[in-house]
């Protein structure tokens, strides 16, 4: 992907991100942090569900971008920035599995 394309899709999700952070905090002034079934009720319901779901989606694909670009202007190494990329992405691809996983076990 060219950096062009990188730049404007981390700045794109970082639209995103701020949006659905916001959303996110207004949602949670509505119910107490400190009561476990207060907090599971805030999840069950679908639409902050899905927020979430887009504000951790937003913040891997913007991290994703940000921590390549690092990778790529500091490790010099061939093989040693392949093989740190592949991991990054398998580590954001599970946190983002652990997400949806978590999200459908509190919303089913």
């Amino acid at each position: 992907m060219k950096y062009k394309h990188k730049w404007i899709i981390q700045k794109i999700s970082a639209i995103i991100f701020a949006i659905t952070l916001i959303l996110t905090i207004i949602n949670f002034k509505e119910i107490d942090l400190f009561d476990h079934s207060s907090v599971i009720t805030f999840f069950e319901s679908k639409l902050n569900s899905l927020i979430i779901l887009i504000l951790v989606g937003s913040i891997l694909i913007h991290s994703n971008i940000g921590v390549s670009s690092i990778i790529d202007d500091y490790i010099h190494n061939q093989n040693s920035k392949t093989m740190i990329l592949v991991f990054k992405n398998f580590l954001l691809a599970v946190l983002f599995i652990i997400t949806i996983l978590s999200l459908v076990y509190l919303v089913i």
